[in-house]
C-alpha cells in the first residue's frame, strides 16, 4: 500500500473506475490516496495506526446509515420511476445532471426542483399521485447494494449499535425494504430508524445536521458526534453528517461524477471498508 498526497481527487476517473478488484482505493480527507495492490493482511494493524497519525482517523463506538442508495439500490428505481412519469409530459428523459442535483434531498424539495427544472404542469401533490404506482412497482424490484449485507451483519456480530438515518418517509421505507426484512426486519440489525419526513424533531432536513444529531441522540448510550460514523452515497448527506460533528464514509453514486470534498473517505463499495481504520472490530 501507497500513500500518494494530493489536493484534490475525480474519484470517478482516478479511483473508482481502477479495477473491479475489492479494496482498490479510497481517499481520505482529500489529501491522501490508498492503492491497495500490494497491502497484505498482516500490516493491517500498522497500517492503521499510520493512518489514523496521518489523516486524523478517530475511533468511533456507533454507526449510522443513511438508506437509499447506500444499502439499498433505490437512487435507481426512483430514476426509472420519474422518467416513465415525465413520458406524460413528451419528456423522454430524466436528465442525469437533475439527477445528482436532487439526489439526498428530502422527497418534496426533490420534486419541487423536478418541477421546477422540466416545467412539467403539476404540482407536488398531484407529482406524488402520478408517481405513486410507478414508485411501487419500481422499488419493489430494489436490490440490496454491494457489502450492505456483509457489514451489518459483521457490526451486529460484534455489539456495533447501528441506525439508520433516512429522508424516506416511513411508508416508502416498507415498500422499498419488502423484499428484504431479513436484514431490515425492525429491531434485529438496527437500534432505531429516524424518518426525516415524519420525524417531529426533525426541523430541517439534509444537509441540516439534524437528522443525524437526533439519530444519534436516541442511541440508549448517547453517544457524542465524534463517537459516531455515518456512512453516505449523497454530497447532501456528507455534509450534514460533517456539520453534525461525525465521520462520515462516502460511497457515491457512480453513475456521477464526485466532486465531494468534505467527507472522510472515499469508497466505490462498502465491500471496501476496513473497520479496523476507525477503531472497530476487523472482518475475520
Amino acid at each position: 500500500m501507497m500513500l500518494n498526497n494530493t489536493t484534490s481527487c475525480d474519484c470517478t476517473t482516478k479511483c473508482c473506475q481502477k479495477s473491479n478488484d475489492v479494496a482498490d482505493c479510497s481517499i481520505l480527507n482529500n489529501s491522501a490516496r490508498i492503492d491497495n495492490h500490494s497491502e497484505s493482511s498482516s500490516s493491517s494493524s500498522k497500517l492503521a495506526s499510520n493512518l489514523n497519525v496521518a489523516i486524523e482517523l478517530k475511533p468511533v463506538t456507533h454507526v449510522i446509515f443513511d438508506l437509499d442508495g447506500l444499502l439499498i439500490d433505490s437512487e435507481v428505481c426512483f430514476a426509472r420511476g420519474i422518467e416513465r412519469l415525465l413520458k406524460n409530459f413528451g419528456i423522454n428523459e430524466y436528465p442525469k445532471a437533475l439527477q445528482q442535483k436532487v439526489l439526498g434531498m428530502e422527497v418534496a424539495r426533490g420534486i419541487e426542483e423536478i418541477i421546477r427544472v422540466t416545467g412539467i404542469p403539476i404540482s407536488v401533490e398531484q407529482f406524488m399521485i402520478m408517481e405513486r404506482e410507478y414508485y411501487t412497482e419500481e422499488m419493489l424490484k430494489a436490490e440490496l447494494m454491494p457489502g450492505a449485507k456483509r457489514l451489518v451483519d459483521h457490526f451486529s456480530k460484534h455489539n456495533v449499535p447501528m441506525a439508520i438515518a433516512t429522508g424516506s418517509t416511513t411508508e416508502s421505507y416498507l415498500i422499498k425494504t419488502k423484499r428484504h426484512q431479513d436484514l431490515f426486519e425492525k429491531g434485529k440489525y438496527f437500534n432505531h430508524i429516524v424518518f426525516t419526513r415524519d420525524d417531529p424533531e426533525v426541523k430541517r432536513p439534509k444537509p441540516a445536521p439534524d437528522v443525524y444529531q437526533i439519530t444519534a441522540s436516541r442511541f440508549p448510550t448517547k453517544p457524542a458526534p465524534q463517537e459516531c460514523l455515518v456512512f453516505e452515497d449523497s454530497s447532501i448527506g456528507v455534509d450534514g453528517a460533517i456539520a453534525a460533528g461525525m465521520q462520515c464514509v462516502m460511497v457515491p453514486d457512480s453513475r456521477f461524477e464526485c466532486n465531494q470534498k468534505n467527507a472522510t473517505m472515499i469508497l466505490k463499495s462498502l465491500e471496501q471498508f476496513r473497520p479496523e481504520l476507525f477503531g472497530l472490530p476487523p472482518f475475520e
